[in-house]
Formats: structure tokens, C-alpha cells, sequence
């Protein structure tokens, strides 16, 4: 299986819109139609599919500004609700930080989360994101040093 970021077109619009969460997720990321729209209104943010093979699994939105405690900032990650647990995610994140790495050389990467958010905080702490202690919109923020 191969894990690729592919960048969104009307010709996978749809499916990026059919993927969700699970339920016991929902309160911790947006749904894919509202980052879409989003986006739409922030030319600073980047949006990305990502793909096991030929089939969507899951949406990325990262963006970088004076808007952002921390630039660049990870807004969105999410893989879709069947296709949790197969290593996707990982792959992904790797492949993601490769990109902002090349695209943001020598800068931390933010993010924030729910503090509730518990498997997500696991999951980035995996990859070098530590708990800032500050908060932003009411989530932790998380940075990995450059």
C-alpha cells in the first residue's frame, strides 16, 4: 500500500466530503466541508488528500501567517472512519512533515488539539510535538522544534 498527499480537485471533491470521523471523533475536527470552505476564504492555508493507493482516505489543511500562534500550523489531520488503524496515519504525518519541513525550513510546526483529545495527543507526541502549556480557540497548542 502507498501512502500520497495529492492536492484537491473538483474531480475528488466529492469524496473528500464523504469522509468522516467516527462519532466519538466528531467533536474534535472539523468536518472536511467546512475546512473546504475555510480554505476557500484563507489563501494561506494548503489542503491536501490523502491516498492509500487510489482511494481517498483521508484531508490535511496546514497554513502558515500572522494569524496562527505558530507558524506554520497543522489545522487539520484527519483519516477517514474506515480507514482508522491500518498505518495510514502515520505514513501520512511522516510525508506531511517532510513537505512543511521543505516548504518551512528551520521553523517549528504547531498544531493544537482538545486536551480530551487523548489518542491524537499520543499520536503527535510520536512525532516530536510537545504540549506548549498555552492554548489557543480553547485547545492545546503543540509544537515540534525546527
Amino acid at each position: 500500500m502507498t501512502i500520497t498527499l495529492r492536492d484537491l480537485t473538483a474531480d475528488n471533491f466529492d469524496d473528500c466530503i464523504d469522509l468522516e470521523v467516527r462519532k466519538d471523533q466528531q467533536r474534535f475536527v472539523a468536518p472536511n466541508v467546512y475546512s473546504l470552505a475555510e480554505s476557500r476564504f484563507r489563501p494561506e492555508c494548503v489542503i491536501k488528500a490523502i491516498y492509500a493507493d487510489e482511494d481517498m482516505v483521508g484531508f490535511i489543511m496546514y497554513c502558515h501567517g500572522d494569524d496562527y500562534p505558530g507558524s506554520p500550523y497543522l489545522m487539520r489531520f484527519m483519516i477517514g472512519e474506515k480507514h482508522q488503524k491500518k498505518g495510514y496515519a502515520k505514513e501520512a504525518m511522516s510525508q506531511l512533515l517532510k513537505l512543511m519541513e521543505k516548504e518551512f525550513p528551520h521553523q517549528p510546526i504547531y498544531l493544537s488539539t482538545d486536551d480530551d483529545n487523548h489518542y491524537a495527543i499520543g499520536f503527535y507526541n510520536q512525532f516530536g510535538f510537545e504540549s506548549t502549556g498555552e492554548y489557543a480557540d480553547d485547545e492545546l497548542i503543540f509544537k515540534r522544534p525546527a
